[in-house]
């Protein structure tokens, strides 16, 4: 026999000897302990675990982490009520669903160590919350007459007796000669019930979670000491049942925030901004519940300028890629200015709060809301980031998912800030100091990379080489910081004819440029470099002089077709284009093998 056995052995013994009055209620107490130690020494697995019964589900619970503070948890809610179900949702229903059936047990195990100690009960209930206000369930019961119990019983108001303990003056019930009988709700059949006893089920705060109900066919069944004991056994199932799902609740929390450790180390295996952006994304999808989704970024603090990487769910679509100023009036931009935790409720609000921009879509349907910012520093003034859930329930988003979302703020906020710094770092080594442009080395890579992927696309790359005209006369006659803004007009210009995103433009050494035309014509390449050319001549420079200071410049071009692999020498062979160019007069483009020289444009 087990310790857990024999404490039940001596939990029902003396409750035996309580049931005969007198001096022996002092008992009362010790039998409680003895249960409660005897249910929280049941046998265990050889990992540590409890045995619990396998329940099956036929539907899955959209609750994380369903609230449980100090009260009996009776039911689970089986319907899938928000757009997003969290992946752990699962392995949480299971959690929840072994606890529940471990309530069950323990409740059905004390009615019947119930009904063996008062032989003259008929029935014996629990109704539990029911999910409304002033309405109890039933939860489980023991009777000589199972079938003609109605499983799906409520108690309401205004149902005679039995509603009495639904009222804060009343402590227990206690009828022993109910004239005629009486039909109790929960009765299928028409049961003439003489005697009838009851006390309410209190949490620690005294909050009623139910009613504990014996019954019997006999008159004066019960005495008032068997009521004050059945008031000592309602207390002992309050401490079993909230003892139970405590446990539950922190197993629960532990293997969120092992998830959460987990989300941790790959932050800091990865160095792109973009990862972290994406590892925000699954963690959030992953663990929490929501009818919306939206994360912000604010890209440039100093402008006060961001965008939405981030938005799925209901009316989701008006916000993908939207781009908001901290002068917006929205909710979450207020989040961000202020990098602190919103959470409203907009329950009874007739207006709509704006989320981003008063232009968006207005759904009246999102009940709450809760913001958190993540920011590189914790007391920063503003946030760079803000993760944004919306639920259409009013009080969907309690004190644990807050704090978990607080956690992995702070841990992504230190990723960000990481993956931030090493970018700025690597892009500085891969830039023209001057115009900001690629530099060389990274020209030549890029190059690389794109000739790979044209490669697998079959596509051609145009490669155009330029030169700015007379450019060293510039520097002797205006100097060289005349010469420098020369340079960044000409890289500006450049920039702004090509296709951002997808070509590629550096400096590659002194005054000279390469561009790389990415899935190309040979008609497009002439086009953009003529494009190019053209700009540069409607430029201005400022010398101080009567006339602004106009320069030009001359283009060599190549394009690298499929069966061409030699990136290298399509650089060589625009530079001998170039040349050309210059040959013929400058301010011109010139085609390598073609050795055509476009009309030169006004």
């Amino acid at each position: 026999m087990s310790v857990s056995e024999i404490l039940f052995a001596v939990a029902g013994a003396l409750l035996g000897l309580a049931f005969q009055g007198g001096m022996f209620l002092f008992l009362i107490p010790f039998a409680v302990v003895a249960f409660s130690l005897a249910f929280m020494n049941r046998p265990t697995l050889p990992n540590g675990t409890t045995v619990l019964p396998v329940i099956k589900h036929d539907k899955r619970s959209t609750a994380l982490t369903p609230v449980v503070s100090p009260d009996l948890r009776n039911e689970f809610v089986n319907t899938k009520t928000e757009t997003n179900e969290p992946n752990s949702s699962l392995r949480v229903n299971q959690i929840w669903g072994r606890a529940n059936a471990d309530v069950d047990k323990a409740f059905g195990d004390m009615l019947r160590c119930l009904k063996v100690l008062l032989p003259q009960a008929n029935t014996l209930t629990i109704f539990t919350n029911g999910g409304r206000s002033n309405e109890l369930s039933l939860r489980t019961f023991q009777s000589d007459i199972p079938n003609c119990i109605d499983a799906s019983a409520k108690i309401t108001e205004n149902m005679g007796i039995l509603s009495q303990l639904l009222r804060p003056e009343v402590s227990r019930i206690l009828e022993g000669d109910l004239l005629v009988g009486k039909r109790l709700t929960y009765y299928i059949e028409n049961r003439k019930i003489r005697s009838l006893m009851g006390v309410p089920l209190f949490d620690r705060n005294e909050r009623r979670l139910g009613v504990l109900l014996v019954d019997s066919l006999h008159p004066n069944a019960f005495t008032a000491a068997e009521a004050q004991a059945l008031t000592y056994i309602a207390r002992a199932m309050y401490t079993v049942s909230f003892k139970c799902f405590i446990s539950a609740q922190n197993y629960i929390e532990q293997q969120q925030f092992s998830t959460l450790y987990h989300y941790q180390r790959k932050f800091f295996q990865t160095m792109s901004v973009k990862d972290i952006y994406k590892q925000m994304f699954e963690y959030v999808k992953e663990n929490m519940p929501f009818d919306r989704l939206t994360i912000l970024v604010l890209d440039d603090p100093q402008k006060g300028l961001g965008h939405v990487i981030y938005s799925v769910g209901m009316d989701s679509d008006q916000f993908v890629d939207k781009k908001f100023t901290l002068n917006d009036k929205g909710i979450f931009v207020l989040a961000l200015i202020r990098n602190r935790p919103v959470v409203r409720s907009f329950t009874g609000y007739t207006d709509y709060v704006p989320r981003l921009t008063d232009s968006e879509k207005r759904n009246m349907e999102l009940r709450q809301l809760f913001v958190m910012p993540v920011a590189s520093e914790p007391d920063a003034k503003v946030a760079e980031l803000a993760i944004c859930l919306e639920s259409r329930f009013d009080n969907r988003y309690q004190e644990h998912e807050k704090t978990l979302l607080k956690a992995f703020a702070g841990v992504a906020g230190f990723a960000y800030a990481r993956a931030c710094q090493f970018e700025k770092g690597k892009d500085m080594a891969a830039k023209d100091p001057l115009t900001r442009l690629m530099n060389r080395g990274a020209l030549q890579e890029s190059m690389r990379t794109e000739k790979i992927r044209a490669n697998r696309q079959k596509t051609n790359i145009g490669v155009l080489m330029m030169d700015i005209d007379h450019f060293k006369s510039v520097n002797d006659t205006y100097g060289h910081p005349v010469g420098d803004e020369v340079i960044k007009g000409i890289a500006n210009a450049i920039s702004g004819e090509i296709r951002k995103e997808i070509d590629i433009v550096g400096r590659y050494g002194g005054e000279e440029f390469v561009v790389g035309l990415v899935d190309t014509t040979p008609e497009g390449m002439i086009e953009t470099a003529e494009r190019i050319r053209k700009a540069v001549g409607k430029l201005e420079f400022n010398v101080l002089k009567p006339e602004p200071l106009r320069v030009t410049v001359s283009i060599g071009a190549f394009l690298v077709e499929p069966d061409f692999t030699d990136m290298k020498k399509a650089v060589n062979n625009a530079d001998q284009a170039l040349y050309k160019a210059k040959e013929g007069g400058r301010n011109q483009v010139v085609r390598f093998e073609t050795v055509e020289t476009e009309a030169v444009g006004d």
